[in-house]
């Protein structure tokens, strides 16, 4: 995720001064700028982010900093598969992804040291083909077995 914070902070206030530090924060709307995406049940596009920010941003960071802030509900989409079922998706508002990136880029260096070196799912700089990768050589070696679990619809 870019720059890497080697930290390992104990208490939640540094971990969420982390998160609200200014330069995490540019670096976290970029990231959604990018990504760019539809709007969530508010509207609000990721083009009119920076103009929300300007107005609404002292209350959004006052709300965090009291634990008040409340994420809205995700804009329920479903998207077709190939089998011909249908994927639920949430999508949330562009200011609750801003502050889920915020988190995410303070936290996944944390945590990434401490996950399976052989897990593959949803991790950065990781993919279906490394895993397949890493099976074939497990079985070259000698392993007999692989665990490959989906959990289908565990957050429906």
């Amino acid at each position: 995720m870019g720059e890497e914070h080697h930290q390992s902070p104990i208490g939640k206030e540094s971990l969420l001064a982390q998160v609200l530090d200014r330069s995490n924060l540019i670096r976290a709307l970029k990231q959604v700028k990018r990504n760019k995406g539809v709007a969530g049940v508010d509207g609000l596009t990721v083009e009119g982010l920076l103009d929300y920010l300007k107005q609404h941003w002292p209350e959004i960071k006052s709300q965090l900093l009291s634990g008040d802030y409340r994420p809205q509900a995700g804009k329920r989409v479903e998207i077709p598969k190939p089998d011909g079922r249908k994927r639920k998706l949430g999508i949330p508002t562009v200011v609750d992804r801003l502050i889920q990136q915020a988190v995410a880029q303070v936290l996944t260096p944390i945590w990434e040291a401490h996950f399976h070196p052989h897990s593959y799912g949803f991790r950065p700089n990781r993919n279906a083909q490394q895993a397949v990768y890493q099976a074939r050589s497990e079985i070259e070696h000698g392993k007999k077995w692989v665990v490959d679990l989906d959990l289908d619809a565990f957050f429906d």
